[in-house]
């Protein structure tokens, strides 16, 4: 038992535990093995690691700098937002139950919306349109306009707003011209 101060000029080596009451002011500690803690452990200063971290609680962190790349094995909770000035890059499915806005366009459920603007289809290849329905329908501000129906092998163009004409019109030699009118 040492009821004063302890002065040590060189190593002590243990075979027992060090057990401490009070605060103990430690210059430079060296463990070579696994550090067991009962309570809090308090930081004032940065902490530099070499190896992992393995947490099996739950860790509350107030903000996190992550220079390198995150890698999960488990699902990630977001309950706030998530901004990002880079780059998502998905190998995987990217599912938006509640929908999702990208610029000025929402996709959710079965509907496609634009706020703004013209909407442009654009491919390298060809546009195809499949509705297994059979019925492809024209709508302008939510009126029914018309309708591409296939029924038993034939396809149908089907003017719906009463007393309207289907016109086909063109070009011809640089000047607008009605070619045909279905009254």
């Amino acid at each position: 038992t040492v009821t004063d101060d302890l002065i040590v000029g060189g190593d002590i080596d243990l075979e027992g535990a060090i057990d401490v009451n009070g605060t103990a002011n430690l210059d430079v500690v060296d463990i070579d093995g696994a550090v067991d803690m009962a309570s809090n452990l308090t930081i004032a200063g940065d902490i530099d690691l070499a190896g992992g971290i393995d947490v099996d609680g739950t860790s509350n962190l107030d903000i996190v700098d992550i220079d390198g790349a995150v890698d999960m094995a488990s699902t990630l909770q977001v309950d706030g937002a998530i901004t990002n000035s880079s780059t998502i890059v998905s190998t995987g499915k990217i599912t938006a139950d509640a929908g999702i806005d990208i610029d000025n366009f929402n996709i959710d459920g079965i509907t496609i919306a634009l706020s703004s603007g013209n909407m442009t289809l654009d491919s390298a290849g060809d546009i195809y349109l499949d509705a297994d329905g059979a019925d492809i329908v024209f709508l302008d501000g939510g009126t029914h306009m018309g309708t591409l129906k296939m029924a038993n092998s034939n396809l149908t163009l089907d003017s719906q707003v009463a007393d309207k004409d289907i016109i086909f019109s063109g070009n011809d030699g640089g000047s607008a011209v009605t070619a045909l009118t279905f009254d």
